[in-house]
């Protein structure tokens, strides 16, 4: 773990007994540059299905801090999605899709 080089979210929730709280505090630990993002949910392992959206809120925050560039100046709407799965889709200028209202709609 300590070769990754890369900006890394780890996402725990304090109530899933498969993938514990610990076990993802210990993966923040031995990552370098990771952030430990926790959601508090009795729903155990179910908690990143029912609550996507805290779920899609802490990845979009990751991803515009540590990809300012994708998220600044030169995003424009997609006025013509291809699917219903691309609406509020942004694209940068050149076809890069960089931005969307909600991560978890992928």
């Amino acid at each position: 773990m300590g070769q990754i080089r890369q900006p890394t979210l780890v996402i725990g929730i304090e109530s899933d007994g498969l993938f514990t709280f610990q076990e993802q505090q210990e993966l923040a630990t031995y990552i370098p540059n990771a952030r430990l993002e926790r959601i508090d949910s009795p729903e155990g392992h179910d908690a990143f299905l029912i609550q996507f959206e805290e779920v899609n809120r802490h990845i979009v925050d990751f991803l515009h801090e540590v990809l300012p560039e994708l998220y600044s100046s030169g995003l424009v709407e997609v006025e013509e999605p291809v699917g219903e799965e691309e609406e509020g889709r942004k694209e940068k200028k050149g076809g890069l899709v960089t931005e969307v209202d909600d991560i978890t709609a992928w």
